[in-house]
């Protein structure tokens, strides 16, 4: 159960990265103007927030060793990108 819990966490918290970088990603374009700037200083300040999570998560688990961390988290990062782009592209009709 200690596992899945992990796997359900680190699902929701690569999820929401996957979608916070699809958003923003549109407004990081060259010639760069103060819409980018102001974009890149959320986008900075969204994956601090995110890293931070990630290490209290990690740390809340420290039963799993790191090898078991490192090898759950490859799969639930290709899962979560796939069910995130299933979803927003049904739902949202984004492609």
């Amino acid at each position: 159960m200690h596992y899945f819990k992990f796997l359900f966490y680190e699902f929701i918290l690569v999820s929401m990265l996957i979608i916070i970088n699809y958003y923003l990603d549109g407004y990081l374009n060259p010639p760069f103007t103060k819409v980018d700037f102001i974009a890149g200083i959320i986008t900075l300040s969204i994956f601090a927030i995110f890293f931070t999570l990630l290490g209290k998560l990690y740390k809340q688990f420290y039963t799993i060793s790191s090898r078991n961390k490192i090898l759950l988290s490859i799969p639930t990062f290709i899962i979560a990108g796939l069910i995130t782009g299933i979803i927003m592209s049904h739902i949202f009709g984004v492609e």
